[in-house]
């Protein structure tokens, strides 16, 4: 087990002195992988490790590279990548000292794609093997809100003969415990749980039972604490530092006009783990209970927070996240950023609807963003009688995007002659259509005769009305050139991704026209933004950016709806009855989705500048 803590500590970067000094090829480019990876480049990472697998496939520590590109691509939301790694390795590698851990990951993996009975067996084989106690609680963690989110009684009871009978027995009393902390008899849950921690003092579910045992009384605690998560890691430590002195200014605007409705901010510093954030929620949940807790952090630790809520009964603002069902995990988690499905709905209402586009195209990635917003968008197209005509994907290291433009491109040609033919000849068939369009393609359109190369974008593609591209800023440089080389004469249509100025100036004469939609936005040139920034600065000594503006209107939002002596219990009806807030940067109302903020914005970028049309 020492051996095996030891190996960790060399995939986290924390290398011994020695290695310093005499450091080879492979274990140089190892570090700087794992030194990508722990800056959130998942991208880079992934090339450093595919490269030491390729360069040395011999080396001392190709179980430690294999392992870490399978996280990798965890995160760049490959999971097919991620499994087909995890797969060799339990083939290849089967006595490795990091099976735990890729049982771990694969779990996760099973998790993401709805495999849940497939995620708690892999869980299931850490709690039977010998496993680095901390990843085994991890899994038991994991595997018990997975029974408690997914599981009816009837497809527990398929999965039984997975467990030992004392681990299933168990399972069935810490669900029973949980059934009796939502209705609130609290007596019968603390003699069920005590039972259970006497009679099995060492079993592997002791965590989750004594957790269950010092639930706090949830609901009926009272309070004027705002408890906001900070995160120490390097990615996500500016924005939430931000955040809190947003907050802590909405803070000193509100004791200036109603101290009673003041909220106290209160903050404590996390790492970048779920255990971490989970560990220092209960801390304080237990020390000093807080009415509701704010955490502009990563989605899973996000994803563990709400689920926490649902069993401590505590308010759970999450501020940035847009992953689709987090709210549902808990009737006591709010979404502020709305969900990739809602975004997507709301876009495709407006380009069909007010900007009367008919046929779409669309580029997105492959990750569980990209197909839900995809998805979403689709099927409101069609519903509104509209056609989306093609669809082409790419991962989250792609910079090449060539080849999904060209496909798109052939799409719009072939979009363009199939409305034309079906005006001379509505009775053609599909294949009789798309036969023709070869005959033009080859005949006609880029034929020698017609002194144009095959495939010339100096051809304008005009058959689709909009190409929908949800992306991330950091592929606008790749994306803005490649659209427009390609010569694809439509409107360019995007998601929060595009909402970047900085990087939409330097591409500005590539994306005139590109429509966008977004939650947050402001105008920094609009007299609110500057009146505010004075008074901000004068008391903050800094100028106000967009997450100093979202701290500062949701802690606002936060105590326009609290009234002094307010339960947990209030405060969440209150919130969930809210009207809508606006704000500086974000306005707030739950319209769609329980819970799920609906409020968005669309963008127009036109002549160089954002212009608020919706």
């Amino acid at each position: 087990m020492r051996l095996k803590i030891a190996i960790r500590t060399l995939i986290f970067g924390l290398f011994v002195v020695s290695l310093l000094y005499a450091q080879t090829d492979d274990r140089a480019l190892f570090q700087q992988g794992v030194a990508y990876y722990e800056q959130g480049q998942y991208a880079a990472a992934q090339r450093q490790f595919f490269t030491l697998l390729k360069d040395y496939p011999h080396s001392k520590i190709l179980t430690a590279t294999k392992l870490m590109l399978a996280k990798t691509y965890y995160k760049l939301g490959d999971y097919k990548a991620a499994m087909i790694v995890c797969h060799n390795f339990l083939q290849v590698h089967p006595h490795s000292l990091y099976l735990d851990d890729i049982h771990f990951l694969m779990g996760k993996i099973y998790y993401r794609q709805g495999d849940y009975s497939r995620a708690v067996k892999n869980w299931l084989w850490i709690q039977y093997h010998d496993s680095d106690p901390r990843l085994r609680e991890k899994a038991v963690d994991f595997l018990f809100n997975t029974v408690v989110l997914h599981f009816t009684p009837s497809q527990l009871s398929r999965i039984e003969g997975e467990f030992d009978r004392q681990s299933f027995s168990y399972l069935q009393e810490l669900l029973k415990a949980r059934q009796l902390v939502e209705q609130g008899r609290n007596a019968e849950r603390r003699s069920l749980l005590e039972s259970l921690l006497n009679q099995y003092p060492n079993h592997p579910y002791t965590a989750i039972t004594r957790r269950l045992l010092e639930t706090q009384k949830g609901g009926a605690v009272a309070s004027n604490r705002i408890l906001i998560l900070k995160s120490d890691e390097d990615v996500e430590k500016e924005v939430s530092t931000a955040f809190v002195l947003g907050a802590m200014y909405a803070a000193y605007e509100m004791s200036q006009r109603n101290p009673e409705q003041v909220l106290e901010i209160d903050t404590v510093q996390v790492g970048g783990s779920v255990l971490s954030a989970v560990q220092n929620t209960m801390k304080n949940l237990k020390e000093q209970p807080p009415l509701a807790v704010v955490s502009p952090l990563n989605n899973d630790q996000t994803a563990a927070l709400a689920l926490l809520s649902r069993y401590e009964h505590f308010p759970f603002i999450a501020p940035l996240n847009s992953q689709i069902g987090l709210a549902e995990l808990s009737r006591y988690t709010f979404q502020i950023n709305p969900d990739a499905a809602i975004k997507g709905e709301f876009l495709a209402d407006y380009a069909v609807k007010e900007l009367g586009f008919k046929t779409f195209a669309i580029l997105a990635p492959v990750n569980d963003y990209g197909e839900t917003i995809v998805n979403a968008f689709t099927k409101t197209v069609e519903a509104n009688g509209g056609e989306v005509v093609e669809t082409q994907w790419y991962y989250l290291d792609t910079q090449d995007f060539s080849r999904q433009f060209k496909a798109i491109r052939h799409k719009s040609f072939y979009i363009s002659f199939r409305d034309s033919v079906l005006q001379v000849d509505s009775t053609l068939t599909e294949a009789q259509i798309q036969e023709q369009f070869r005959q033009y393609l080859n005949e006609e359109l880029f034929s020698d005769e017609s002194g144009r190369e095959i495939d010339s974008t100096q051809v304008p593609a005009t058959g689709i009305d909009a190409l929908f591209i949800p992306t991330y800023p950091e592929f606008i440089p790749f994306i803005a050139p490649q659209f427009a080389f390609n010569n694809i004469q439509c409107t360019l249509l995007g998601n929060e991704g595009w909402n970047d100025p900085q990087a939409l100036q330097k591409q500005r004469s590539y994306l005139d026209g590109l429509i966008y939609v977004t939650a947050g936005y402001f105008d920094p040139d609009s007299w609110n933004y500057k009146e505010f920034m004075t008074r901000f600065r004068l008391r903050m000594h800094t100028t106000p950016e967009i997450y100093h503006l979202l701290g500062y209107d949701i802690a606002s939002w936060l105590m326009k709806n609290y009234r002094a002596g307010m339960s947990r219990q209030d405060f969440r009806d209150a919130l969930e009855k809210s009207d809508l807030y606006t704000g500086i940067v974000e306005n707030i109302r739950f319209a769609r989705k329980s819970r799920v903020n609906s409020e968005l914005n669309i963008i127009k970028f036109s002549l160089g500048q954002l212009i608020k049309v919706k």
